[in-house]
């Protein structure tokens, strides 16, 4: 039976365009495009889960406003159980402004709305919820202090942790929250800030994972981008590159590959399986554009793993 997943992060709505480059400052680029999607990275990565079969439901806090109400039925369409979500009725839902260039990259604008009003009270509050569930899959989209409480109860309840450090503070993680968190998956930005090593290529690489293990992540996994990940599996260094597909659109692949990721964790799959599996799920998100519907199905998936 499949262990049950707690999300928490942020949930908003992405409004996009799509156009042959991203504007510098003082610069208009025209489009004749313009799309609004489902997103967040907590939004995204419950929503994979939910679609790829795993028991997951949302905690976060949120508005009652027409696009509150759109992402919540649309987490619910997704498979996931939104009852943990709490509703304040002067809030609004986050909102983020997203430019796609040419070349599938992105520039992102994000408010946060209702997300930034989860505080460390709801999360004491709620603490029986983390009882019910056996892994957290967390974001630090919401304030800092509020996830580190967040996984604080997590490690008492003996949840997994899984973390996607986005945004990084500034502060980076504090060493103690650090040794309560069984997988992190950082950026090669994010991982320079953690570990203070800039990853250019293998070796500065296995530095970085050396570091990061060293302050006390479990199991960190360098995301790399087009080049993929690197991590340690019992004990090696391993690579794992992306599929080769035409991307027309990346914005969500990191929440994807994520959301993949702790659904086979949950199925206990080995590690290497569930990377395996991720990559394949973040590969083909990358061929469809927006956040939430860019999810490939399971067929999907193992129509690629086959």
């Amino acid at each position: 039976m499949s262990k049950k997943i707690l999300c928490m992060g942020a949930i908003n709505i992405d409004l996009t365009m799509y156009a042959s480059c991203i504007p510098k400052p003082g610069e208009t680029v025209v489009t004749d495009n313009f799309s609004t999607f489902p997103g967040g990275k907590g939004g995204n990565q419950a929503a994979t889960i939910g679609k790829l079969g795993g028991n997951v439901a949302f905690f976060t806090k949120m508005g009652n406003d027409s696009f509150s109400n759109q992402l919540k039925e649309n987490l619910k369409d997704s498979g996931v159980d939104i009852s943990p979500i709490i509703v304040n009725a002067g809030l609004t839902s986050g909102i983020a402004m997203i430019m796609v260039d040419a070349n599938a990259q992105n520039s992102i604008m994000f408010t946060p709305g209702g997300n930034a009003y989860l505080s460390i009270d709801d999360i004491c509050q709620y603490e029986d919820l983390f009882s019910e569930y056996d892994i957290l899959e967390i974001t630090l989209e919401i304030n800092p202090d509020v996830a580190y409480e967040a996984i604080r109860i997590a490690h008492r309840h003996d949840m997994t942790v899984v973390l996607d450090p986005s945004p990084m503070p500034i502060t980076g993680i504090p060493d103690r929250i650090a040794s309560m968190i069984d997988y992190i998956k950082p950026n090669e930005i994010e991982a320079e800030l953690l570990a203070g090593i800039q990853v250019k290529d293998e070796e500065s690489a296995r530095k970085s994972l050396d570091s990061l293990i060293k302050k006390g992540f479990k199991h960190p996994i360098l995301t790399v981008g087009s080049r993929g990940l690197y991590t340690y599996n019992d004990g090696t260094l391993i690579t794992l590159r992306p599929y080769p597909v035409t991307a027309i659109d990346t914005t969500a692949a990191g929440d994807i590959f994520l959301g993949a990721f702790t659904v086979s964790l949950a199925q206990e799959k080995t590690f290497l399986e569930c990377l395996e599996y991720a990559i394949a799920a973040a590969s083909l998100s990358v061929t469809k554009k927006g956040a939430q519907t860019s999810i490939p199905t399971k067929e999907e998936i193992n129509v690629l793993l086959a």
